[in-house]
């Protein structure tokens, strides 16, 4: 009889297991194909920006270097449509369809009512209208985004629930037997042993990570510098955003913010060799616009993925002669607060990684005493409210025009905003350089 119950609690353990096992695989696979479809979404926002950003340089330089997104995305952005109805289609959830076929006719009357209007006829008398135009029917997308966002991961949440039920009701049955209380007791402190190697180990890898890719501010003569990193990953304290800040001489000192695609501990090994790379260029190279054009194609050389791409912004700080040069290889995330009034720095050339012929402007703006600048990425203006509204760069311009005057209280004031707006938590890593200016020396 003892043979017999033992058999019997085993074959009982054994089900539960197999149950267990099966609901796993279930919500695994739901799993797998609800990050297929969120990476397809992500998909048609990037075409999308991309030509936004393009249609904008091309505005703002009459370069049309900065139109090959536009001419190359309206296809792109129908066929990324097409695939993320069809990875969503197995989820089964309602009104996931209807809005991405919204997605496609709000870009389609863009390309019809904004963009190539805009391209025939930049300086027509409506230009200003359509561009309002092109900022709502962009609003728009956006909005049905965030929406088929929150239908994703809300689905997810119930599927989360409905699995956690069913394991409960399952180990309610099994841990009835002593036996299988045994048994589980002793794979889990298998289980947790091996767990606690691997957690030392991680946190042993993340400490390592951020003592090597942690930037010190070096002291620029004439001015005062606030800093702010913050990952989104609540793993780990690294990620794919970046600030530095390098001497180059007495009077010249370098800046850097940068931003590439990923996030988590793989994102950081990408960005430490941007921020090696860029530091290098510099020591030879003192137009910020080649040291772009030339990490553009050492990143293309070396960086296998074609999915990765970067977004930067170097300036080079020349506080003798009081003045700052500067390319932004699509970082929009640029602002100068001047007297009370606050302008964003124009994006001066496309994202790194695109195309190995890719070229980039200069700019130099003259630097007053009082003057601030921000660099941030884009972890700031896309901060999102409860609503799913994004800070945008009006809201981040709107935010330095009242912040304090002290460069590290005012990082500390955005970086606070940011968090409000997420109850506490972001949703892309921010990195944030400000610097205030004293005056020449």
């Amino acid at each position: 009889m003892l043979g017999a119950l033992l058999a019997a609690i085993l074959a009982v353990a054994v089900g539960i297991s197999l149950r267990i096992y099966t609901q796993l695989d279930g919500a695994a696979g739901f799993y797998r194909a609800l990050v297929a479809a969120q990476e397809s979404l992500d998909d048609t926002v990037r075409i999308q920006l991309d030509q936004e950003t393009g249609l904008r340089g091309y505005l703002a330089t009459n370069s049309k270097l900065f139109l090959q997104p536009y001419t190359q995305g309206n296809e792109s952005y129908a066929n990324a449509i097409e695939a993320f109805k069809k990875e969503a289609a197995p989820l089964g959830i309602r009104g996931i369809e209807s809005a991405a076929v919204d997605m496609a006719s709000l870009h389609e009357a863009w390309v019809h009512e904004v963009a190539t209007p805009l391209l025939e006829h930049p300086h027509a008398k409506d230009a200003l209208t359509r561009e309002t135009l092109g900022k709502v029917l962009t609003d728009q997308i956006r909005g049905d985004t965030a929406r088929i966002h929150a239908e994703l991961e809300d689905r997810l949440a119930g599927v989360q629930d409905d699995l956690k039920q069913r394991i409960n009701e399952a180990l309610v049955g099994g841990l009835a037997s002593v036996l299988v209380f045994g048994v589980v007791c002793i794979i889990f402190v298998t289980t947790r042993h091996q767990m606690l190697e691997v957690i030392d180990r991680e946190r042993s890898m993340v400490e390592t990570l951020q003592s090597a890719f942690s930037t010190d501010l070096e002291v620029l003569p004439g001015l005062r510098l606030g800093r702010a990193y913050i990952s989104a990953d609540a793993d780990a304290a690294v990620g794919g955003d970046l600030y530095d800040v390098r001497r180059i001489d007495a009077t010249r000192g370098l800046v850097v913010v940068a931003d590439i695609s990923g996030k988590g501990l793989q994102a950081a090994v990408n960005i430490a060799f941007v921020k090696y790379s860029l530091r290098m260029l510099a020591r030879s190279i003192a137009d910020p616009a080649e040291i772009l054009a030339q990490f553009n194609r050492a990143f293309l050389d070396t960086v296998q993925d074609p999915n990765l791409f970067v977004v930067v912004f170097l300036g080079v700080v020349d506080s003798a002669a009081g003045r700052l040069t500067y390319a932004s290889a699509g970082h929009a995330g640029a602002f100068l607060r001047r007297n009370g009034s606050v302008s964003q720095l124009h994006v001066t050339g496309p994202i790194i990684g695109l195309d190995p012929d890719c070229t980039y402007e200069s700019r130099t703006i003259a630097l007053d005493q009082g003057d601030m600048i921000l660099l941030a990425t884009d972890g700031l203006t896309e901060s999102r409210n409860d609503a799913g509204e994004m800070l945008e760069d009006e809201g981040a311009m709107e935010l330095l025009k009242i912040s304090s005057d002290d460069p590290q209280t005012c990082a500390d004031e955005l970086v606070a905003a940011a968090r409000q707006r997420g109850d506490g938590t972001l949703h892309d890593d921010l990195a944030m350089l400000v610097i205030a200016v004293d005056g020449k020396t």
